[in-house]
């Protein structure tokens, strides 16, 4: 009786334990899993985790020309930095020894904008780790005040919502918009007397005009395409898509410059259509925006600053603004009616040096000259 009790007393013990011992070895399973998947969900070290910017600040603005300062600190984490890598456009340094010591990058040939200043840290055989910071590139010039002087006045037809003007061998040629009013307009501009015109479809908002060997390409709005004519007969050739909106056109004889309303100036292939390449424009304390009707003038370019009685003057080998033209008062007011809308429209003759403004819906055409003329 006794040996029966011993042998069920252990029979129980090893009931009692077996479970145990099987919820250990799951315990124990699913707690090596857990932190196996904790080790593959945690992120890799960054830059900052080891060495991060202390100088220059994000979105810290610096101007042309001048030297950024940079300044690093240690991050969170302290094991070995063999070297440091920082790279800006083009421009990049490597640095070995002491990173905590402050240096400078030059931001000279740099075009105006944001730019990002990218960080690489190298610690033994591991591949870098990357941080950034991002900078604006602002302009070093304080941009001239100029003024005009009005040569003469033709008349403009005060119905027509100039969105694109260029003058051409001694006619004035207009893109107009609107729905449902959006034209091409060929114009003798001493007597404003309609030689030819087109209607776009009516669903569509035209916007800017320019002519490149002999073919006029008129942009629309939001619908992210433009026409190419026949510049003598109007006959359409050709569509081209782009994938932002369509505010003003001009051209440097190598390429198409195309404006969305933003501060940026869009260079495109005159053949493809296809983007080349961009600046931001900047004067000496910000960006300047909604830039609309464009004309390309003995090297700058023109823009007319949408919604002001200003032109902006632009550099466009940088992106830097060069020159505000005021011309606030240049529409009398015994010509302003009820549908009169903003200053827009800047035609230029290559051959007589002469220089044409308008508006949308303005009674009248000006030549003007600027004062005091850019050197």
């Amino acid at each position: 009786m006794k040996a029966v009790f011993i042998n069920l007393f252990f029979l129980i013990i090893i009931w009692a334990v077996i479970p145990a011992c099987n919820n250990k070895s799951v315990n124990n399973k699913e707690s090596s899993l857990a932190n196996n998947q904790l080790a593959v969900a945690k992120p890799p070290a960054v830059s900052k985790d080891l060495l991060k910017f202390l100088s220059p600040l994000p979105d810290q603005e610096i101007v042309s020309g001048e030297d950024i300062l940079i300044q690093l600190t240690p991050g969170t984490q302290s094991p070995v930095v063999d070297s440091v890598k920082i790279s800006l456009g083009s421009e990049s340094y490597t640095l070995r020894g002491s990173f905590l010591k402050e240096f400078s990058m030059t931001t000279a040939g740099l075009l105006m904008g944001k730019k990002k200043l990218i960080l690489q840290v190298y610690s033994g055989t591991k591949k870098p780790a990357k941080s950034s910071v991002d900078i604006v590139i602002v302009s070093d010039i304080v941009p001239e005040i100029k003024s005009y002087e009005v040569i003469n006045v033709y008349p403009h037809d005060k119905k027509a919502y100039t969105q694109g003007l260029v003058y051409d061998k001694g006619f004035i040629y207009e893109g107009t918009g609107l729905k449902g009013m959006s034209s091409l307009r060929k114009i003798v501009p001493e007597t404003g007397e309609l030689m030819a015109s087109l209607n776009l479809p009516p669903d569509l908002f035209g916007e800017g005009i320019c002519i490149v060997n002999n073919k006029i390409i008129q942009l629309t709005w939001t619908s992210g395409i433009g026409f190419v004519y026949d510049k003598e007969s109007f006959k359409f050739l050709n569509k081209i898509n782009y994938s932002t909106q369509g505010w003003g056109i001009t051209s440097d004889g190598e390429s198409l410059i195309m404006s969305d309303g933003s501060n940026k100036l869009l260079f495109l292939d005159p053949g493809s259509y296809t983007e080349k390449s961009r600046i931001e424009v900047y004067d000496n304390k910000k960006a300047v925006f909604n830039l609309n009707e464009l004309e390309y003038i003995n090297g700058l370019i023109y823009a007319n600053i949408y919604t002001t009685d200003r032109i902006a003057v632009i550099d466009p080998a940088n992106g830097k603004l060069m020159a505000y033209i005021d011309l606030k008062a240049l529409l009398d007011e015994k010509d302003k009616h009820p549908g009169l809308d903003v200053l827009n429209g800047i035609a230029w003759d290559t051959e007589g040096q002469r220089l044409f403004l308008t508006g949308k819906n303005w009674p009248k055409l000006f030549e003007v000259r600027i004062v005091p003329p850019f050197k």
